[in-house]
């Protein structure tokens, strides 16, 4: 199936990125990459509370993006940027299903 040229990278990255990041387990996925954990004054881990796209938070922009919320208050904006399009169109495969 041919995907929409003008969606297709953008969507696929921003689900990605709030299906990665909606676990809100930051501490664990900073310690599998190897990375240091944000600690919060308390000392309990940052966690991400919500992870929304661009849209939904209100914020108002030309590219797809994605906005994090994270425990303490913070929040952190990650916009997605086509710099350049494929050559030819962009199929998709359906996910595979364990089992």
């Amino acid at each position: 199936m041919t995907t929409d040229e003008d969606t297709d990278h953008e969507d696929l990255l921003e689900r990605l990125l709030r299906h990665l990041l909606s676990g809100g387990n930051l501490d664990e996925l900073c310690e599998e990459a190897g990375l240091p954990v944000l600690l919060e004054s308390t000392g309990r881990p940052v966690n991400v509370r919500e992870v929304v796209a661009d849209g939904d938070a209100g914020v108002l922009a030309l590219n797809r993006g994605v906005v994090f919320r994270l425990s303490g208050g913070s929040e952190v904006q990650l916009s997605i940027v086509t710099s350049r399009r494929p050559d030819s169109p962009v199929q998709e495969r359906p996910p595979r299903t364990s089992g």
